[in-house]
């Protein structure tokens, strides 16, 4: 891997991150965290048909609204449980995907995904993330994914390491690898381009259910 190559999925976007953990806390509180995430096995791409927007605090990046709220769109009487958290998960995904398009747009080309932290521990959202950004997503040995880029970057500032590149050889190893599937990058392709269309259309909706909201309050 080339280390300018790489992207690091994380707590990119502000809400994206924070997203599952009140999916779980509202709808699962007594349940474990990955058998929550894992349930999504049972949904489908797409979530038969349900998309996540994951604003739930305002966002950042792309969008830099602070009255943005999150919303569940295509809710039917078919959908279960599991098909919200893997609607959950691939909204993240969108979110993040969403990032890589812009820095794409500005030149930026990626051939590996880094995941670190709660998506790193789901081989299922790890393949979600593979299939939405079209690219090899893979996971470190070792979890302490921040506090590793600062100590190599240490490293490199010290005279250790002539480069990251050098640096990265010794420091980082992979867990696990996943590869995207043609398939499926081909629908969550379609599928992006229906969630793109999510934050413009409820945009004036939540900001007046915020209004609405602090009127009462």
């Amino acid at each position: 891997m080339r280390f300018p190559d790489a992207f690091y999925s994380m707590g990119v976007t502000l809400a994206a991150g924070f997203s599952l953990s009140w999916f779980k806390k509202t709808f699962a509180k007594a349940e474990d965290f990955k058998d929550v995430v894992d349930s999504a096995n049972d949904s489908t791409v797409g979530a038969n048909g349900l998309l996540f927007a994951p604003y739930i605090v305002g966002e950042r990046a792309p969008y830099a609204d602070a009255d943005i709220r999150g919303s569940f769109i295509g809710i039917d009487g078919i959908h279960q449980r599991h098909d919200f958290v893997r609607a959950v998960l691939e909204g993240i995904s969108f979110s993040f995907r969403d990032i890589l398009d812009i820095y794409e747009e500005n030149g930026a080309k990626f051939d590996t995904v880094v995941s670190i932290g709660g998506g790193a521990k789901s081989a299922l959202w790890q393949q979600i993330q593979a299939d939405i950004f079209n690219v090899k997503v893979v996971s470190l040995k070792n979890e302490q994914g921040p506090g590793l880029g600062a100590a190599m970057l240490a490293a490199v500032g010290l005279g250790w390491f002539d480069s990251i590149q050098e640096c990265t050889k010794v420091f980082v190893s992979f867990k696990d690898v996943f590869l995207p599937k043609p398939d499926n990058v081909k629908k969550y392709r379609r599928l992006h381009d229906i969630y793109k269309q999510m934050y413009p259309s409820t945009k004036q909706i939540t900001s007046d259910l915020i209004k609405y909201r602090e009127e009462e309050l």
